[in-house]
């Protein structure tokens, strides 16, 4: 076939449905694997895809290339009168090579995912760790299974190969009658295990191999492998849909309606699900499950292709995921969001040439490509302005027809013992382009250039969440744009400890799984992390020999960006807190100090409230203090002697008298004006903070204190408008940027 005709074939294994769940994700990812596979060359015969969906061609993958790791059987199989083991004077029955990756599909191995037991291949192909006596079949007791004997006189001889016997004819069912009757035949398999042993050099000799059978068919020729006789795939086709309905339950099939299919048919519920989600390894089953009798199919209920299906995309997905440290995965998943007859052949081939492949081919880890692809292929989908097809589909709909209905689903997976998913969405992509968008709307801000307050201090080039058009959609979807921010704990960074397995308080993650799935990130507990990764960067700067001033300004005002961020996407929760987080436009071209100042507490409603107002207006006026007594080395300055921790309602009223006395100590002292004027400050929180009992506040102490961050951090930062003009003016403060 053309490679048209392999992408119409896909096509027309389409679900009839749009993609609802991850099990049609998975059924994609089958028909996908199928075209790759019959595209790459590595298939020149005709591999049905119903009998690929239940192959697992990279199950073992870490024997590619390795000496020894093929072990082949020949059955002569031309005569069915005399089936035979290949003659010496042809080469002999057995043969020890190198298993390629070209061979994956052709050896046509079924291995079952999530295995944690004794191994059970259900093809004729099988693999195992072992020395050469064990492999030859002289091992005598219940441990000695999958060898070149067991192949003959168990597999052949199974229930399930004379299922496929009594349905087979002609030469199909001559190739079972012939490996049937060679496993009964005691002294060809001792011959067998003879002839393996010498091949390996003593039955010492140990292997870890894949064990396989070449069958000469009758009236044939040439040897081909498993994966190359429909007949045998049938028979791994059997015995993996028996077991589907004895994963972890009894007699798991009935008549019912796919649960991703929709069709009437046979179902089973003994799929062990996607990402071993309903494995036996798993803590629990779907609730109220009858793991006995004929209902237990009820509990899910997939068709037997899609549930081979399921089985195999664990091994297709491997190729889709970020490590993120930790035990913890990020699988990004990309799919076609269209039903089968939306979908044309040429759509198809574009997915998978523009998309699929790039992705699943992209270079993971340290310095690899798979972080910016996943970035570009995310903003080409989702983006307004999409990018135009390659020449060679010119011919189809337009590349903005094409991209949209490319989709991303997302999976968190922390993997041990078991494995967990934490969270999974079928439309991962559009929410971090969403917040990319309004990070980047803010960082526009006029309070982030020129004159602006925050315009030159931090410098943009310090931070990889400061600056103008930024790159943020892989930042958010991995969890590195909260992580920077935030600290679960003030006393030490748990975030670089390994997660108990599965930890559901993942405090990365647990943001990035809120905006995935359409929730709300609560802004209480973030603060408090906020304020929780400031004490701990401002207790780094104390021990810290540098000149920079003793406070993390550069954290404050990344926590500033992510806040307004959050609010203009729309995903910010402000229900338990005390103020809100929404701004209104600046003017850009303040004149002066003060008509800056009044222009910052105007346009934020954080700031509209008294006491809120007062704690900011506090932290500025710390701030202002501390950048005086750091020009003039003076070393115990008012951030180290009153951090952010240290400021509570109790201890506030205490705090403000005296930083008010300070200021005014250092005004009469500098007769000759020399010190900076603070009255914008002063005036004003004298106003505000000792006309009430602060211990009467609903404020939480993370308001509080983040609030009094952020005075700070604009203090340390209020010099003249144009402070070359002056001087008398104030200078720029060292900074930690």
């Amino acid at each position: 076939m053309t490679s048209n005709d392999d992408a119409a074939t896909a096509v027309e294994r389409f679900q009839e449905r749009l993609p609802a769940s991850l099990y049609e994700i998975a059924w994609q990812y089958s028909l996908l694997d199928w075209y790759s596979a019959v595209q790459s060359g590595d298939i020149d015969w005709n591999l049905a895809p119903e009998h690929l969906a239940y192959l697992t061609p990279n199950a073992q993958s870490d024997l590619f290339a390795e000496p020894d790791s093929l072990i082949t059987v020949y059955a002569d199989l031309s005569d069915p009168e005399n089936p035979r083991l290949r003659p010496a004077a042809d080469g002999g029955p057995i043969e020890i090579g190198t298993y390629t990756r070209s061979d994956r599909f052709r050896v046509g191995h079924a291995y079952p995912a999530n295995k944690t037991s004794s191994m059970t291949d259900y093809s004729i192909t099988t693999q195992k760790s072992a020395d050469a006596n064990h492999l030859a079949g002289f091992r005598d007791d219940a441990w000695g299974t999958n060898n070149v004997q067991d192949r003959f006189t168990d597999w052949a001889r199974s229930e399930h190969a004379k299922a496929v016997r009594e349905q087979a004819d002609g030469d199909d069912r001559a190739i079972l009658d012939g490996l049937a009757a060679l496993g009964t035949d005691e002294e060809t398999m001792a011959e067998l295990g003879e002839a393996f042993i010498d091949q390996a050099g003593g039955e010492d000799v140990e292997f870890e191999s894949l064990i396989t059978v070449a069958v000469r068919p009758p009236g044939g020729d040439e040897y081909r492998y498993p994966g190359e006789v429909p007949v045998l795939n049938d028979v791994m086709v059997e015995k993996k849909s028996a077991r589907l309905e004895s994963i972890s339950v009894d007699d798991a099939s009935g008549d019912g309606t796919g649960y991703a299919t929709g069709e009437v048919d046979t179902v089973t519920g003994g799929s062990p699900g996607l990402f071993g989600m309903y494995g036996k390894k798993q803590r629990e089953h779907f609730p109220d499950l009858d793991t006995k009798g004929s209902d237990a199919w009820r509990a899910r209920p997939l068709t037997f292709d899609m549930a081979a299906a399921v089985a195999a995309a664990d091994s297709i997905f491997e190729d889709f995921y970020r490590g993120l440290g930790n035990n913890r995965r990020l699988y990004i998943l990309p799919y076609l969001a269209v039903r089968r007859d939306e979908l044309t052949p040429d759509a198809f081939e574009w997915f998978y040439d523009t998309v699929f492949a790039v992705l699943r081919d992209a270079e993971s880890g340290e310095g690899g490509t798979f972080d910016t692809t996943v970035e570009r292929l995310v903003q080409n989908a989702e983006a307004d302005d999409k990018p135009e097809t390659t020449p060679e589909f010119a011919d189809g709909p337009t590349s903005t027809e094409y991209w949209d209905d490319v989709r991303f689903a997302v999976v968190f997976q922390v993997t041990g013992n078991p494995d967990r998913v934490y969270f999974d969405t079928l439309d991962g992509g559009y929410p971090p382009v969403a917040l990319e968008d309004a990070h980047n709307q803010v960082t526009a801000d006029a309070i982030f250039e020129g004159d602006g307050i925050f315009g030159t201090r931090p410098s943009p080039e310090s931070s990889p969440l400061l600056g103008r058009k930024l790159a943020l959609a892989r930042q958010i979807l991995y969890g590195y744009y909260f992580g920077r921010t935030t600290e679960p704990t003030r006393t030490s960074r748990q975030a670089s400890e390994t997660p108990t397995v599965g930890e559901s308080d993942d405090h990365e993650m647990r943001r990035v799984r809120s905006l995935l799935t359409g929730g709300t990130i609560a802004l209480q507990p973030l603060l408090e992390e906020y304020v929780h990764q400031l004490v701990q960067d401002q207790n780094e700067r104390f021990d810290s020999d540098d000149e920079y001033i003793a406070f993390p300004r550069r954290s404050v005002v990344e926590q500033y960006t992510q806040l307004r961020a959050l609010a203009t996407a729309g995903v910010l929760e402000t229900t338990n807190t005390s103020f809100d987080v929404t701004t209104t436009p600046m003017p850009d071209d303040p004149t002066d100090q003060e008509e800056r100042l009044e222009s910052f507490l105007e346009n934020h409603a954080a700031l509209d409230s008294d006491r809120t107002r007062a704690v900011f207006l506090l932290g500025g006026l710390v701030g202002r203090v501390t950048a005086y007594q750091t020009r003039e080395d003076v070393s115990s300055t008012l951030v180290r002697r009153y951090p952010v921790d240290y400021l509570t309602k109790q201890t506030i009223k205490e705090v403000t008298t005296e930083v008010m006395q300070m200021d005014n100590s250092y005004a009469e002292a500098a007769e000759d004006r020399n010190y900076w004027t603070n009255q914008r400050y002063s005036s004003r929180l004298a106003d505000t903070m000792l006309a009430d009992d602060p211990s009467d506040w609903r404020m939480s102490d993370a308001e509080l204190q983040w609030l009094y961050s952020l005075g700070i951090a604009y203090g340390l930062n209020d010099t003249s408008i144009d402070y070359e003009s002056d001087e008398s003016a104030d200078q720029p403060t060292p900074a930690d940027d």
